[in-house]
């Protein structure tokens, strides 16, 4: 089967603890300085953006099949694209999770960060382009 973009955030839940948690886990474990993880907290914040299933033009779209998305969706709900002065307390629900992340990600002292960003992708239609370019033109 060809790589598509559908195939492969197919089951993403289940991939995030792999390739990303076991990177964190070994940031902690080793004490190595969490603030060059810029990247890793990006993408987990996108994960936030993804689940809610609206592209960055503010169109929707069904997000790739996985046995945990309409749990996760559930969390994200309350959150509205483009809505200013939300309430953002439903993410500590997200990233706490260890199943999905692979480690509660406020312990290990990025849920913050993660929180920063998801805002920033949320703040309407453009965002996501936008956030992405900050942070990735800044590495």
């Amino acid at each position: 089967m060809p790589d598509a973009p559908q195939r492969i955030a197919m089951d993403t839940s289940q991939k995030l603890p792999i390739r990303f948690g076991e990177t964190i886990r070994k940031y902690l474990s080793r004490g190595l300085d969490k603030s060059n993880l810029v990247l890793i907290p990006l993408t987990l914040a996108g994960y936030a953006r993804y689940l809610k299933g609206i592209k960055d033009d503010g169109t929707p779209f069904e997000p790739s099949p996985d046995p945990m998305l309409a749990e996760l969706q559930a969390i994200v709900a309350p959150l509205q694209v483009g809505k200013v002065d939300q309430d953002y307390s439903c993410l500590k629900q997200l990233y706490s999770r260890a199943d999905v992340f692979g480690v509660n990600l406020y312990d290990a002292g990025l849920g913050e960060q993660i929180e920063g960003m998801v805002k920033e992708l949320y703040a309407g239609n453009g965002a996501v382009r936008a956030t992405l370019h900050k942070y990735v033109a800044a590495r």
